[in-house]
């Protein structure tokens, strides 16, 4: 479910880091307000390619990919990509509310992450990671919407979440539609160093 991140988009700029008192002046803290919109593909032939690339929504086999055009791929593997990350983000989300619960004692585990490893197959690290940020999205709204909805991934919130810490919960929530924002077109990497410099400021 994790997955490596390649690094940086090369010639990639650096957004500015968020103040730790919150929202830079003059910005809109909703975090797609202030993105500059991608352009939208060029139109597809062929009928355009799959509403459901994965076959996931009503249980039809997926679409054969040898039968796309090169557009259509395209499409298809973003479009993809984009179910994968709100599917895991849902899942997440389930997994915070059990973990919230402590759900995991009344089966005698130890520890949420010994329960991850017994009933869903899951082992360290990928059970603390898988943690980590289902705790960091009940305090990162901003950032709980965007995965949510697909626009960003399990490795984008995983870099955000270190904000919390230090006991920099309340300077979190404010840096967090910016955080949210940044992460919608910067790679997890590019991501973490911007947190890293931000905890730095707040911490100073």
């Amino acid at each position: 479910m994790v997955t490596g991140v390649p690094d940086g988009h090369a010639g990639a700029t650096e957004p500015e880091v968020p103040d730790p008192a919150g929202v830079p002046a003059g910005e809109d803290p909703r975090p797609d307000a202030n993105r500059p919109q991608p352009p939208a593909p060029p139109a597809a032939t062929g009928g355009g390619a799959p509403a459901d690339p994965l076959g996931l929504a009503d249980g039809r086999p997926p679409v054969d990919p040898g039968r796309l055009s090169d557009v259509e791929l395209a499409t298809a593997v973003i479009e993809g990509r984009a179910t994968v990350d709100a599917t895991t983000a849902r899942w997440v989300m389930l997994l915070g509310e059990f973990d919230r619960r402590s759900l995991w004692l009344a089966d005698g585990a130890v520890s949420p992450s010994a329960w991850l490893r017994r009933e869903c197959r899951i082992n360290a690290p990928t059970s603390t990671y898988l943690l980590t940020v289902a705790r960091a999205l009940r305090d990162l709204p901003a950032t709980r919407e965007a995965y949510a909805t697909g626009s960003i991934s399990f490795e984008h919130v995983r870099a955000i979440a270190p904000a919390l810490g230090g006991g920099r919960v309340d300077l979190a929530r404010r840096a967090d539609p910016i955080f949210a924002r940044a992460a919608a077109w910067m790679t997890p990497r590019q991501v973490a160093r911007v947190v890293n410099t931000w905890t730095d400021i707040a911490d100073a």
